[in-house]
């Protein structure tokens, strides 16, 4: 997933490769480090909306034949990625940390900008 491939026919190659994740007939495994930087390549590389980002992404690791570490921490990762301006890395901190109810230990500010995250400095 991480290869930049160039040309009509790998292109083909993973059109069917996704159709086959779609059908559940192959299972792909998405680090959380590749997510992170799919996320960083289309929006620092290819300039597409955070928006459109969040969404594409969501549904590639929600498709039946795509597995990735704390699916539920990765898809509220992408939401708040969607809805504020911070870097999607800490946007997975804050994600973890909500739903394991564990603080933050960070001189970053803007994580107070996640209401349901706590950030503790003692």
């Amino acid at each position: 997933m991480t290869s930049v491939a160039r040309g009509r026919g790998r292109f083909h190659s993973r059109g069917r490769l996704f159709a086959a994740c779609d059908r559940g007939d192959v299972v792909l495994e998405v680090l959380p480090s590749v997510l992170a930087e799919c996320v960083f390549v289309l929006d620092s590389f290819y300039g597409h909306p955070r928006g459109a980002i969040a969404a594409a992404l969501t549904g590639l690791i929600t498709s039946p034949g795509v597995e990735i570490r704390d699916q539920p921490a990765a898809v509220d990762a992408l939401g708040r990625y969607a809805r504020t301006r911070c870097h999607f890395v800490d946007c997975l901190i804050a994600a973890a940390a909500a739903a394991g109810d564990t603080p933050v230990a960070t001189f970053d500010e803007g994580f107070r900008k996640f209401e349901d995250v706590r950030v503790k400095i003692d």
